[in-house]
């Protein structure tokens, strides 16, 4: 296992540079503008871009070098969804070295900091259960584009949802449900329930992925 990580963070390191770069950069900016969201939100393009990074090089040598070392199958997709929890720990410190910037600096406290850190460590386990399988059943460049639908879909959603709601018994239903709680449980229950339900679909991804991985010929 350790082999893996070493090979992982070696390919990494070729863009690693830049990821430092950007970081500095979103840290200062965001502070700049007393905005901690920013550099919450920018960690997270940068986590999922780095789970990608590291299946570029394994594609290139077609798995072949990593299978003739004295590791089996599941043991290679355990170091890829280890070094994807590592990208969700990245992606935590950032926010909270960029929130303890932000204090120091203009004295306020973000409101729901830590609602806000779930659901998007919620979002990044969800992408990440996502597209890892992808990337073992169809190469990382499809996978990426699977990435851009996600993004896409949710934007047609939030579209479709402000048509939805005018119809009349969808209103009914909101109204009944903003009479029945208030609007902050909501925010908490339903960013508690994303973050847990994303780590389940991350566990159910890791054996989907094993099955796909083990079953793959090359």
């Amino acid at each position: 296992m350790k082999g893996l990580f070493l090979k992982d963070f070696y390919g990494l390191k070729a863009y690693m540079r830049q990821y430092v770069i950007l970081l500095v950069f979103f840290m200062i900016f965001g502070i700049s503008m007393g905005n901690s969201h920013y550099i919450m939100w920018m960690s997270l393009v940068l986590g999922i871009n780095i789970s990608f990074s590291t299946f570029p090089a394994d594609e290139a040598g077609g798995y072949a070098y990593m299978l003739s070392c004295p590791v089996d199958r599941r043991t290679c997709v355990q170091a890829k969804y280890m070094i994807g929890i590592a990208g969700g720990a990245l992606i935590f410190v950032c926010s909270v070295i960029g929130e303890a910037l932000n204090r120091l600096s203009t004295g306020s406290v973000t409101e729901s900091w830590l609602l806000e850190m779930a659901v998007v460590l919620g979002i990044y386990f969800f992408f990440t259960a996502v597209l890892l399988p992808v990337s073992y059943r169809y190469g990382v460049e499809k996978a990426r584009v699977v990435m851009l639908g996600m993004i896409a879909v949710p934007m047609v959603l939030v579209f479709l949802s402000v048509k939805l709601i005018r119809i009349p018994a969808i209103t009914e239903l909101l109204d009944l449900a903003a009479r029945t709680f208030t609007q902050e449980y909501m925010f908490v229950f339903g960013g508690g329930v994303f973050f847990g339900v994303s780590l389940l679909l991350l566990g159910g991804s890791y054996l989907l992925s094993v099955r796909i991985f083990e079953r793959k010929e090359f």
